[in-house]
């Protein structure tokens, strides 16, 4: 004669199977639990759905990360004049510019763009723009 917690888990497993099979296997342990605790208002320890899936041999599918960018080819490269070449023999010959993301308070950013001479090292120019 089964007990009260074999005949609770026999009907456990059988809305996990309905459940993995109505999402077509991409349901793991975790996600389950969280749905049917949340269907059936009770509360079950992970621990029993993930007994449950490896008794009745039910495993996530693994979905493939999507990529979260777009690759786009380059319309306009610019032509390599100064070949890594950074030093000049006078001033203002050579200019080198940046811009840097700065990050401070609640997930504020502020934009510095700065200008160097390349003879001295000396900031030539620099802006400072918060973006909003």
């Amino acid at each position: 004669m089964p007990s009260n917690r074999e005949l609770e888990n026999f009907a456990l497993a059988k809305e996990v199977k309905r459940r993995y099979n109505k999402r077509n296997g991409i349901l793991g342990y975790r996600q389950m639990r969280t749905q049917l605790n949340r269907k059936l208002k009770k509360s079950y320890n992970r621990k029993r759905y993930y007994r449950i899936m490896r008794a009745l041999e039910l495993r996530a599918v693994i979905r493939k990360k999507r990529s979260k960018y777009l690759k786009v080819p380059a319309l306009h490269i610019a032509e390599n004049i100064m070949n890594r070449k950074f030093q000049a023999v006078a001033p203002n010959q050579k200019w080198c510019t940046d811009v840097t993301e700065l990050k401070y308070g609640n997930g504020r950013k502020a934009y510095l763009s700065a200008i160097i001479d390349g003879y001295d090292n000396s900031i030539v120019s620099w802006v400072l723009q918060p973006f909003q």
